[in-house]
């Protein structure tokens, strides 16, 4: 091989090294000076086409912290982190207005998307029923339509979990997260908005969980019963619930006391289930930011997760506290309590980059 030839490539990449974007000065200089380091002409060569071929990769690709590895040889240089896409928005740029209307249409769709599911699977289940006592088209549109409040109840946490999570991820991936993350109090200002925006959902929730749902429950007991029926648990309001609760309390019944558990775990349920919409806004936000790069699998899959570890907890406190083995206070607000943790364990480990972090390695070795 002529010896001009792996002096004219090491010309080529100090040219690249001057030509190259600001975030990658620092890596092509390693690489300039690990290439004077090496004396054999077939090595040189070999880690000059590769230190090329990297610089071309690292011009299409943002990382973390890249790891150059030419043959026997290690060079380690920081970079931006691993989320961040210098060429995207600053946080700075990213208006209140401009964030929640990022979180509008997926909440939109995915509320729309899981109220219609659930009615769909309801309505499998007792349509037939009606259809075979001879009830009018009318008195089944009635059923759908008081069905839907309850229904709403369960999809609207759904919904802004799935809408957070996907608009906080796209952030990521055109680098707003990680401008965030740069500025002081970034990421506080970028979730802010979002909680603030759930506790209005939140309030509203839990004017329909005490109010409506509970007479929309009767309603729809009575259309399928084809009568109306003794007030249950379900169908009375917060009121009402307290009322009964203090009635059970002052009973010498032997069901007395599980009567006022019933009574109690409704009035935390009704609660919870609304304050559940900010808790998952923040777990959305905290997984996003978690992963920057995630993709729509990766909300699918974490809501999938998310929504089942939920309403399992919920289903298992109702029935420890039916059975008087927990305090329904305990039993309905646990899962919240262990949302909570999860998210703020995320935040936390977000905000604790270690030396491997976002880790790339690059070979160079021809």
């Amino acid at each position: 091989m002529p010896r001009r030839f792996p002096l004219m490539l090491g010309r080529i990449v100090q040219r690249v090294a001057r030509l190259s974007p600001p975030r990658h000065r620092e890596l092509v200089r390693g690489m300039v000076a690990e290439l004077d380091s090496i004396a054999d002409p077939a090595e040189r060569t070999r880690f000059a086409l590769g230190a090329i071929a990297a610089i071309a990769r690292l011009a299409l690709s943002g990382y973390g912290r890249s790891t150059v590895q030419a043959p026997g040889r290690l060079v380690g240089v920081g970079e931006a982190e691993d989320d961040a896409s210098p060429g995207g928005p600053s946080m700075s740029k990213l208006t209140t207005r401009q964030l929640l209307g990022r979180l509008a249409p997926p909440f939109a769709v995915s509320f729309a998307s899981l109220t219609i599911l659930l009615l769909a699977n309801s309505a499998a289940r007792w349509v037939p029923q009606l259809s075979a006592r001879g009830v009018p088209a009318g008195g089944i549109v009635e059923a759908l339509l008081v069905a839907v409040p309850h229904t709403v109840a369960l999809t609207i946490p759904m919904a802004v979990f799935l809408a957070v999570s996907w608009a906080f991820m796209r952030l990521g991936r055109e680098g707003v997260l990680a401008s965030a993350r740069r500025e002081r109090h970034g990421v506080r200002r970028l979730v802010a908005p979002v909680l603030g925006a759930a506790a209005v959902i939140a309030a509203l929730t839990l004017v329909s969980n005490t109010e409506v749902v509970p007479r929309a429950n009767a309603r729809l007991a009575a259309v399928i019963q084809g009568a109306p029926l003794k007030p249950t648990d379900r169908t009375m309001t917060v009121g009402e619930l307290r009322e009964a609760a203090g009635r059970a309390r002052t009973a010498t019944g032997a069901d007395a006391a599980a009567r006022m558990a019933a009574y109690e775990v409704e009035i935390q349920k009704k609660f919870a289930l609304a304050v559940a919409s900010i808790i998952l806004a923040l777990v959305g936000a905290a997984t996003a930011i978690r992963f920057p790069r995630g993709d729509i699998r990766l909300v699918l899959g974490a809501a999938g997760g998310v929504f089942t570890g939920y309403y399992l907890l919920l289903v298992v406190g109702e029935s420890l506290a039916d059975r008087q083995m927990l305090s329904p206070l305990v039993a309905m607000w646990m899962a919240n309590a262990i949302l909570l943790v999860v998210a703020l364990l995320l935040m936390w480990r977000s905000g604790s980059p270690g030396p491997t972090r976002g880790a790339e390695t690059l070979a160079i070795n021809g």
